[in-house]
């Protein structure tokens, strides 16, 4: 019981640590970008926004 309960909580880390910025849009980020942010163009309003 307690290898299940590791495997499971280790499983939950393991999804949860995944960066879904990377996979919500791709372009990468503006050169002039503010320290510490990755700025990019969001196509469907034609607006620049940060994260």
């Amino acid at each position: 019981m307690k290898h299940l309960t590791i495997a499971i909580i280790a499983a939950i880390s393991a999804a949860t640590s995944v960066p879904t910025d990377a996979f919500a849009h791709g372009g990468g980020c503006r050169k002039a970008s503010p320290p510490g942010q990755c700025c990019h163009m969001d196509n469907s309003t034609g607006r620049v926004h940060c994260h």
